[in-house]
Formats: structure tokens, C-alpha cells, sequence
């Protein structure tokens, strides 16, 4: 089994280095760190933010983007079975092994909950029968790695992320950088569009996310069924491509190596394979 995981890493491995190479073409580094504004946005490998298949299409480095035909050789299917209510898959016991790897230094110690995730994930409609234990893998390992082992529920970088926008317009002394598992999620149109489907007023008053793990817990989960999950089939690098294209760059080695390794051991505690699509 130990073999098998060696050569599952080095699989999912070598799509982040094999990205990491077609990218490192010079470029700035811009969206790269604060992601794009928009919602329609893609931030392409040379660091600029747009719509067009310029940003979109081969070269998009994070964002919405385009699929087609853009495999990458791979075909591990995040969204295949087995599958089970996910009571059963993040049971009590399996949240606390998690979460007892967080410091009594972390400033998020305590915050996050068993009760707040499985509500959380509970209140979208995707998750209201069965899910994917490998689905559910990669999501608590990008939680994990999005909030520095659940140390952290807000972004040390804090920031405005205001952006012009009539739909979503940023309320006075509101700053919109990340809260919650995934704080690479910034810029009020995020936190607006999000507010809408959650029926949460965070355009208003995103501090929210701070102050409740069931919203931080929503937030990130309104990102991921929205962005991250039409990419499943197409394996955990793309997924990590989604929620933080800085994971795809040759310049956080260690972070990736980290994050791969998690994921994996998620699966073999759950007792899925990652890298193969199974029929049970």
C-alpha cells in the first residue's frame, strides 16, 4: 500500500511540475496573489485578469477555466464512489484526528467544528444524499491547507479587495480579504454573490465569517459546488488549480508536496484510492 501512495504522489505531483514548467514563461505575479476581481474572471499564467481564452483557455493559471479538451493526460476522477452520507464519512472521531494537529497557539483553535461542518455541508443541495469520500478528501484537505491546518480563520494579509462594482458595491470600512477554510476566496463580488445564495448578508458585514464556523464553513463550500467541483473529473491537481492557482507554480514546492501527501492520506483513511475511479 505504502508503494502505491509513493507512486499516487508522484502522479499528482508531476501535474503540478508539469504546469509549473508550461507557466514559467516570465510573468507578473499579480492575480497570482490577490486572484481576480470578477466573477467571470480567469488569471492567466502571465498574471493578468480577463474573460477572453487568453486568460481562460490553455494558459489559465486559476479561475473559471475553460475545460475543454484539457486533461492533462490525467483522469482520476474526484467524484467517483465509493459513497456515503456524510455523517458516516466525517463521523466525530475522524473530525477531532483532525483537528487535534492544530496548536494551542493557532488563534483558530476551538473555532471549527464537527456540528458546524456537517450542517454546513448539509445545507447544499449537492451533499443531501450521498457523497464521494474522495470528494470529501479533497475538500478537507484544501480547507486544511487554505486555513494553515485550521490555525487560521482570517488572512494575515488583510486588505480592501474593493473592486468597482454596481451589483456588489463594498460597504464603507469593510474589507473583503479571506475568512473562513479557504481565504484565498477575497474582493466583495465574491462575498456579495456569495450572500446572495447563502441568504447572509457578507457583502455588508463579512467579519461574519470570523465570528461563525458554520458561515466560514458555507462560504467555502458556496466557492467549491460553484468553481472547484465541475473540475472534479478532471482529477485533484485541476481542483487545486481552482481554489488557489498558486499551488500550481514551481515556487511552493514544499506546499504542494504537503498538500498532495494530506490528500492522499485522507483517501487511504477513508479508504479510497485517489488516483483510480471505482464502480462500487
Amino acid at each position: 500500500m505504502s508503494n502505491r501512495n509513493a507512486t499516487v504522489e508522484n502522479a499528482l505531483l508531476s501535474f503540478f511540475l508539469a504546469f509549473a514548467v508550461m507557466a514559467k514563461t516570465v510573468f507578473s505575479q499579480d492575480c497570482q496573489s490577490t486572484g481576480c476581481p470578477g466573477l467571470k474572471e480567469c488569471c492567466s499564467s502571465w498574471g493578468s485578469c480577463g474573460i477572453k481564452d487568453d486568460q481562460c483557455g490553455f494558459w489559465c493559471f486559476s479561475g473559471l477555466c475553460n475545460l475543454k479538451n484539457k486533461s492533462y493526460g490525467f483522469d482520476y476522477n474526484v467524484s467517483a464512489g465509493p459513497r456515503g452520507p456524510i455523517e458516516s464519512i466525517v463521523t466525530p472521531s475522524l473530525f477531532k484526528r483532525i483537528m487535534s494537529k492544530v496548536g494551542n497557539n493557532c488563534p483558530a483553535k476551538g473555532f471549527y467544528t464537527h456540528q458546524a461542518f456537517i450542517s454546513a455541508v448539509k445545507s447544499f443541495q449537492a451533499y443531501k444524499g450521498t457523497v464521494a469520500k474522495r470528494e470529501i478528501a479533497a475538500i478537507l484537505t484544501h480547507f486544511a491547507h487554505g486555513s494553515k491546518g485550521f490555525c487560521y480563520k482570517e488572512d494575515k494579509a488583510t486588505g480592501r479587495y474593493c473592486s468597482p462594482s454596481k451589483k456588489y458595491p463594498c460597504e464603507p470600512g469593510k474589507q473583503y480579504y479571506g475568512r473562513g477554510p479557504l481565504q484565498s476566496i477575497r474582493w466583495n463580488e465574491y462575498y456579495g454573490a456569495a450572500g446572495i445564495f447563502l441568504r447572509l448578508p457578507m457583502l455588508k458585514d463579512p467579519d461574519m465569517v470570523a465570528h461563525s464556523p458554520e458561515v466560514a464553513f458555507k462560504l467555502a463550500l458556496w466557492f467549491w459546488t460553484t468553481n472547484v467541483r465541475p473540475a472534479l473529473y478532471l482529477g485533484f491537481g485541476e481542483t487545486s488549480k481552482r481554489v488557489d492557482g498558486r499551488l500550481c507554480d514551481n515556487l511552493h514546492p514544499d506546499d504542494t508536496k504537503n498538500l498532495v501527501k494530506q490528500y492522499v492520506d485522507l483517501c487511504k483513511i477513508l479508504g479510497v484510492t485517489p488516483d483510480e475511479a471505482s464502480t462500487h
